[in-house]
């Protein structure tokens, strides 16, 4: 067994990803980062024991992605595993509910994928997610000015979805590929601008890649992972004590809310409102605290998904507008 694979053999029995018995479904594309994990992923079924198949979904968006999809199901007959494939307008489901191409590709291939999770007992798929989508992502987020939780990064293991390259460089995993004489096909709309994470991709991380970044800073995404779950259950926890339901209402008591630090005062608004079907921002979230905090009676703050929030005698209680 070669190095890449060893540390990839690592990150996979860190996180638990891939029991004895189970059945393995890799998601590939045909790109550098899927074929390789592919490749790798094959040469383990002897090691831990377990099935593989392959799961591929034609965006019908490109020229080339029924040559992609034949390049995919090639590779699967001559490894002698199984494909599964999925043809989508991703284009036209996209236009169709007003999402981003982005989007919709990431919703339809995570529909595919539980079709297939429903369909083949006792297993789990596996993306090709790169330590650099995750320096990516959040870089992605903090230009957004996300809170803690949007700056964590992509999770090793999310259900039944592990990502066993979440530890290996992009330059690591090319050079795998050369040295394993593969030839994965390639996305010419990676080299495009147009989408946000390609920006990002093309512009921001290279100076940040050449000064060791990526790895610094997927290093500090799994430290604040770490207090993220950590107040995640903090605050779930004092949600058990400070907030009730009643009616159809979540009622807070605002003597006790007042007490509490501000960042757990954010995360228990979030946790109250956790059913909304709307993005409630962060303005939204500092006027509920504001009311609260100031004791607004009759105050009322109108939120996105006819959510509203008053302060009435003592208690905050946020309620659907229309029940």
């Amino acid at each position: 067994m070669n190095d890449f694979s060893k540390r990839v053999l690592k990150t996979i029995d860190k996180y638990n990803m891939i029991k004895e018995g189970c059945s393995v479904i890799a998601a590939v594309s045909g790109g550098f980062d899927s074929v390789c994990m592919f490749h790798v992923l094959h040469s383990l079924t002897r090691i831990r024991k377990f099935s593989l198949h392959v799961a591929h979904v034609n965006h019908s968006f490109r020229t080339d992605s029924d040559d992609d999809e034949n390049y995919v199901i090639d590779l699967c007959k001559k490894f002698n595993v199984k494909a599964y494939i999925k043809k989508a307008d991703v284009a036209g489901f996209a236009k169709k509910n007003k999402i981003s191409f982005e989007t919709a590709g990431r919703e339809v291939r995570y529909s595919f994928f539980n079709e297939l999770l429903q369909q083949i007992p006792g297993s789990v798929v596996a993306t090709a997610h790169n330590a650099n989508d995750n320096a990516e992502s959040f870089i992605m987020h903090l230009l957004r000015g996300s809170g803690l939780s949007g700056l964590t990064g992509i999770k090793a293991v999310r259900g039944r979805i592990i990502r066993p390259l979440i530890e290996q460089t992009r330059e690591r995993i090319e050079q795998y590929c050369k040295e394993n004489n593969l030839s994965p096909r390639t996305d010419y709309t990676n080299f495009c601008d147009d989408y946000t994470r390609n920006d990002i991709r093309h512009n921001v991380m290279p100076p940040i890649a050449e000064r060791g970044g990526v790895d610094a800073i997927v290093r500090t995404a799994r430290l604040l992972s770490d207090d993220e779950e950590f107040l995640r259950d903090y605050t779930i926890q004092a949600g058990k004590k400070y907030i009730t339901s009643e009616n159809n209402k979540v009622i807070i008591d605002i003597k006790e809310f007042t007490t509490l630090p501000a960042a757990i005062k954010r995360r228990l608004i979030r946790l109250a409102l956790e059913n909304s079907q709307k993005e409630i921002s962060l303005v939204h979230i500092d006027s509920i605290i504001t009311a609260a905090d100031k004791n607004y009676g009759g105050k009322r703050i109108v939120l996105p998904g006819e959510i509203t929030a008053t302060v009435s005698r003592g208690k905050l209680i946020i309620y659907k507008t229309n029940t």
